[in-house]
C-alpha cells in the first residue's frame, strides 16, 4: 500500500467515533419530506445549515440557496426532475466547492437529506430521530437512506483536508432536498451549474458500486362501479347495477400480477446487474363508502419500474406509460362493464434513471480504492430510483451510487447502519477522491 493510502486509512480508522457521531447529529434533524411537497419538512433547513458549517470549516466555498420551483418547472417541463407543486421556501439546497491546485479531474460528492416519515412510532425499538448508538450500529430514520452516506462523504472530505492531501481537481460537495418525491432538488443543483468529471451519489448500496438504477412511475388507476346495497340481490349493470368496484379492482390487480410474470422473462425488462426484473407494484388501494354499500369507486396506486434503455426522447418514462395504459385498456375489454367504462390511469410522478458504462474510469478508480480499503469491488444494480440520472445526463457528470447500509432497510422501522459499514464507506470515498483528483 502506498504511503498516502496508509495515512488516509489510518486517519479514518482513528476517527470512527467522529463518523458515527456525525450520523447521529444528522439523524436528529427531522428533515422529513412532507406529503404536501409545497411545505417544508421540520428539519430540512437546520440540517443543511449544520452541513454548511461543517464544510465551510473544512475550507469549502459554500452556496446555500432556495431554488425557484416555478422557474425550474417552466424551463424543464416534461424533463427529469421537473415536478409540479413544489416549493423550496425553508427547503434549501447546499453546494460547496473545494478548489484544487489545477489540472486534475473534478468530482461531485452528493446525496439527499430529506427522509420519509417514520410511520408508526410503536414499531420502532428506539425513537426514530434519537440517533441511538447500540450494538455497533447507529439507529434512526435516515441511518441508511441516506444520512449514513452523507456522513461518510462529509467526513471523507474533512479528513482529506486535515491530512493536507494534495488535490489537483475540484471537489464539489452537494446535499439536496426533494429526492424522496421526485428529484427536483437535484434538478436545481444541475441547473445552477454544478457539475464535475465524475460523481459519487452515496445512496445505500451495502458498499457496492452501482452504475445503474431504475426509473419509477407513480400512477393512480381509477375504477368506476355503481354503488348500491351490498346485502340485496343486484340487478344487471344495464338496469342500474350495482357494480362492485372492489371486485373490478381485484380483476385489475390480477392482471397486473400476470403482466409482472411476463416481464420476468422479457429481455427489455431485465438488466444483468439487477436482482429483479422490472415490476408494477400496487402500493396503495382505496375503495368503498359504507360497510353495507357496494363500492362505487376504487383507486389503485402503482409504482412502475423502468430501465435506462426504456427512456424516451425526453429522458423519462413516456414509452412505459403508454405501455401500461395500453395494457390496462386491453384488460378492460375483457369485461363488458369495463369495456364501456374503462379505468383511467392518472400519472403522478416520473423519476428518471441512468447508467454509467462499467468501462468508465470512475469504476477503475473505485477498484483501486476498494483494494486499498480491503473491500472487494462489487458491481450491483440499484433496484430503486436514485437521483443519479440528472447529474449523469443533464449535468454531464457520470455518477455512480456507493454508500453504506443494507438498502432493503430503507423506509423501514428500526432502520440502522453498522459503524463498520460507515468507516469502510468513508475510507473508500476518501481513497477514490485522492486518486481521481490527484
Amino acid at each position: 500500500m502506498k504511503e498516502l493510502e496508509r495515512r488516509i486509512v489510518a486517519a479514518i480508522e482513528q476517527n470512527r467515533d467522529r463518523i458515527a457521531e456525525t450520523l447521529q447529529d444528522l439523524i436528529r434533524f427531522e428533515s422529513i419530506v412532507m406529503a404536501d411537497p409545497s411545505k417544508a419538512g421540520p428539519g430540512e433547513q437546520e440540517c443543511q445549515e449544520y452541513l454548511e458549517r461543517r464544510v465551510a470549516a473544512a475550507g469549502f466555498k459554500t452556496d446555500l440557496w432556495e431554488p425557484d420551483a416555478d422557474a425550474l418547472l417552466e424551463k424543464y417541463r416534461g424533463k427529469p426532475g421537473a415536478q409540479q407543486g413544489r416549493n423550496f421556501r425553508g427547503r434549501p439546497n447546499l453546494a460547496a466547492t473545494l478548489t484544487g491546485s489545477g489540472g486534475g479531474r473534478s468530482i461531485l460528492l452528493t446525496g439527499h437529506i430529506d427522509v420519509v416519515p417514520p410511520g408508526e412510532r410503536g414499531h420502532w425499538r428506539y425513537e426514530p430521530f434519537s440517533g441511538a448508538r447500540e450494538g455497533g450500529a447507529i439507529h434512526g430514520r435516515g441511518a441508511v437512506d441516506m444520512k449514513g452516506g452523507v456522513a461518510s462523504m462529509l467526513c471523507a472530505a474533512e479528513i482529506l483536508q486535515e491530512l493536507n492531501v494534495p488535490l489537483s481537481g475540484d471537489v464539489v460537495f452537494a446535499t439536496v432536498v426533494d429526492e424522496e418525491i421526485g428529484g427536483m432538488g437535484t434538478l436545481a443543483l444541475a441547473d445552477r451549474g454544478y457539475r464535475a468529471d465524475a460523481g459519487i451519489l452515496t445512496e445505500p448500496t451495502a458498499n457496492r458500486v452501482s452504475p445503474v438504477c431504475h426509473g419509477i412511475l407513480w400512477a393512480k388507476i381509477v375504477i368506476d362501479g355503481i354503488g348500491g346495497h351490498a346485502e340485496l340481490k343486484p340487478r344487471h349493470w344495464n338496469a342500474g347495477g350495482p357494480v362492485d368496484a372492489i371486485g373490478l379492482m381485484r380483476f385489475i390487480l390480477d392482471g397486473i400480477d400476470l403482466l409482472n410474470q411476463r416481464w420476468r422473462t422479457d429481455p427489455r425488462k431485465n438488466h444483468p446487474l439487477m436482482e429483479l426484473s422490472n415490476q408494477i407494484m400496487a402500493t396503495q388501494v382505496r375503495a368503498g363508502e359504507h360497510p353495507s354499500s357496494t363500492a362505487g369507486r376504487a383507486e389503485i396506486i402503482i409504482d412502475v419500474q423502468y430501465l435506462p434503455s426504456e427512456k424516451d426522447a425526453d429522458g423519462v418514462g413516456g414509452a412505459v406509460k403508454r405501455e401500461v395504459e395500453a395494457y390496462v385498456g386491453a384488460l378492460a375489454q375483457v369485461d363488458p362493464w369495463l369495456a364501456k367504462n374503462p379505468p383511467r390511469v392518472e400519472w403522478i410522478l416520473d423519476a428518471d434513471c441512468a447508467e454509467v458504462n462499467p468501462d468508465h474510469p470512475i469504476i477503475s478508480t473505485f477498484a483501486r480504492a476498494c483494494a486499498g480499503a480491503g473491500q472487494p469491488l462489487q458491481l450491483w444494480g440499484m433496484g430503486a430510483h436514485t437521483d443519479m440520472g440528472i447529474p449523469t445526463d443533464l449535468a454531464k457528470t457520470p455518477t455512480v451510487n456507493f454508500g453504506p447500509g443494507d438498502p432493503s432497510q430503507a423506509h423501514q422501522p428500526n432502520e440502522h447502519v453498522s459503524i463498520e459499514d460507515l468507516v469502510t464507506c468513508t475510507t473508500v470515498i476518501a481513497l477514490a477522491v485522492s486518486d481521481w483528483c490527484c
